[in-house]
């Protein structure tokens, strides 16, 4: 009987361990059975990586390529306002599946980045850079941004490729996530960068308030900005020629949306043609370009309609030109 009694015991404790000494780890329990903890395995696979403040884990799902060489390219699929990162995986395993290329040899990080800790648009779209009322700006190392450095960082040590750049895709608010970490992070070791139909943008303009553009008028003052850096870095802009439905009153979250225009499309040519005007005002070097595409069906159950050009194929062949089975017309 009082062995029974020692083995209840020591099974509470642990339970409490658990559940009640580290409350944070939950996150961790709720993806044991579909993420492994910061294992990659080649092949489609998921594993949780846990941020360096040490608070909170952050599900990866990957592609890890059969045969790793040290020129293999690295990938990262920032998903929309849905935070689905299975579905963006997906989406880009379907671009090689039957693409034998050597281009084909590239590892996919599709990062999740949960509601409880990236809060609404300030936590993701924003990058996290402030607190949810825009008063405080929070430490670098607590920036979304900043996580897409940590992890590629990690998945370098772990593969060991020798890749020293990557590959940054958005689509909606992955692409607010994406232009804006270019803008913001303009050091970050990315070697291109696809942002395809944001619903809303940042022009790197010092006259504009945040997050319209870079003036901080209350609380903390931005980090500086180096445009000129930033201009150097080759962006492509995605728009649906399609995408032209106004938009619903709860995608206007600040005051410049609207001034930007009603729909996508409008807003996605607006922005690029004022921040294409700033460069060439600044006599700037300016690598981002514009391009428009026609979409063959209208993604379901979004409003308005959200147009749906094959983006990931049309992103792929920005990132990789050759690649083939790719058809985007």
């Amino acid at each position: 009987m009082k062995k029974w009694l020692v083995f209840i015991t020591i099974a509470f404790l642990c339970f409490c361990s658990i559940y009640i000494v580290n409350p944070s780890d939950s996150a961790l329990i709720n993806y044991e059975k579909s993420c492994n903890f910061q294992v990659m395995r080649k092949g489609e696979g998921c594993f949780i990586y846990k941020v360096k403040s040490g608070k909170f884990y952050i599900p990866i799902y990957y592609y890890l390529p059969d045969n790793l060489q040290e020129n293999t390219k690295v990938l990262f699929a920032m998903h929309g306002e849905k935070r689905n990162a299975q579905d963006y995986r997906t989406d880009w395993r379907k671009i090689y599946q039957y693409n034998s290329d050597h281009q084909s040899n590239f590892i996919l990080l599709a990062p999740q980045f949960e509601q409880k800790w990236f809060t609404k648009a300030v936590g993701y779209n924003l990058g996290n850079m402030f607190t949810e009322d825009l008063k405080i700006l929070n430490p670098r190392n607590q920036w979304a941004f900043t996580e897409i450095e940590n992890i590629f960082t990690f998945v370098k040590i772990t593969t060991k490729v020798k890749a020293n750049k990557y590959y940054l895709y958005g689509h909606s608010a992955g692409a607010q996530f994406v232009h804006r970490m270019v803008i913001f992070m303009p050091y970050a070791h990315i070697q291109k960068a696809v942002a395809a139909e944001a619903g809303s943008y940042t022009i790197p303009d010092e006259n504009r308030e945040y997050p319209c553009g870079l003036k901080k008028l209350t609380g903390e003052p931005l980090s500086s900005v180096d445009l000129k850096k930033t201009f150097t870095i080759p962006m492509t802009i995605i728009l649906g020629t399609k995408d032209n439905k106004v938009l619903p009153p709860e995608h206007d979250s600040y005051a410049c949306d609207i001034q930007q225009g009603s729909n996508r499309l409008a807003r996605g040519e607006y922005f690029y043609t004022h921040v294409k005007s700033i460069a060439h005002n600044r006599k700037e070097n300016f690598n981002w370009t514009l391009k428009e595409v026609t979409a063959t069906h209208i993604v379901a159950n979004t409003n308005p309609p959200i147009e749906d050009p094959m983006l990931v194929s049309y992103a792929a062949l920005e990132f990789f030109p050759k690649l083939t089975f790719i058809n985007c017309k």
